[in-house]
């Protein structure tokens, strides 16, 4: 700022020059009504001039004053710039605590209705290993947690408790190969062993090649071994495969819950 006024203080003093020097001619001229022949040809040569200056004056005024606004405009939108950043990042952690919210309240009336002395814990770490499906929980046996304790969250069975420490435990889910439950499918009561098949799918074993077997069947937990609650949600038949030579139907299940988005879960205390 301190520059460009240095800059303009010569073309100013100019300016204040000429029309000092114009308002003395013209003074004179109302006191003498008649001129002399240098004085019109003087007028003639000032007043262009000062008509330029005048419309040049209004112009640097009106260049200075969008110049003024101009900056003062920049500096709101940055002031409101950072508040809308402000209120997104509030916007989106409500947002976050909203969704939780809802999910908390699925999982709490699911146990109200099914599993009273359930309890809810959150998913605080996930096993990155190719060859293993469990998740690590923020609740163990401080919370009468134990060993084989079935998991599930309000959509259907998630898995079971396989090691267990104070503070967390271990779970082991239903598309690990190690993971097995004895299931039925719902509509024809057929039975078999569920047992996981790769991330996303588990495989039911061991269904008569003779069963009634349809993809869409749903298929629920027997209750067999009692490990796993009778009639529990585990999925539905997503294909089914039959071979010439055999005793069994393949079966391919889709879990009920999606085990690759796990928050929240449920471990059902008996």
């Amino acid at each position: 700022m301190k520059a460009l006024a240095e800059r303009w203080k010569p073309i100013v003093l100019l300016l204040c020059l000429l029309l000092m020097a114009l308002a003395l001619t013209t003074f004179k001229t109302r006191l003498a009504p008649h001129t002399s022949l240098f004085e019109r040809m003087g007028l003639s040569v000032v007043m262009p001039l000062q008509q330029a200056i005048a419309r040049l004056a209004q112009g640097l005024s009106g260049l200075w004053n969008g110049y003024i606004n101009l900056v003062h405009v920049r500096q709101e939108n940055v002031r409101l710039q950072r508040q809308v950043e402000a209120l997104q990042g509030q916007l989106t952690h409500y947002q976050e605590a909203y969704v939780q919210q809802q999910r908390l309240r699925e999982l709490l009336g699911f146990r109200a209705l099914a599993f009273p002395q359930a309890v809810v814990a959150e998913v605080v770490g996930i096993d990155p290993s190719p060859w293993s499906e469990v998740v690590t929980i923020n609740k163990g046996s401080r919370d009468s947690l134990r060993k084989d304790i079935p998991v599930a969250t309000h959509q259907g069975l998630v898995g079971r408790t396989i090691e267990m420490a104070p503070h967390y435990a271990t779970v082991l889910l239903l598309t690990d190969r190690r993971s097995a439950v004895d299931a039925l499918i719902q509509r024809t009561r057929a039975r078999g062993i569920v047992v996981g098949k790769t991330r996303r799918l588990c495989e039911l074993r061991y269904v008569d090649l003779h069963a009634d077997i349809q993809v869409g069947d749903t298929v629920v937990a027997s209750g067999l071994g009692e490990v796993y609650p009778k009639g529990l949600l585990i999925g539905t038949v997503a294909a089914v495969h039959q071979k010439p030579q055999g005793l069994f139907h393949e079966v391919e299940v889709q879990p009920a819950v999606d085990l690759a988005q796990l928050e929240e879960v449920l471990v059902l205390v008996p």
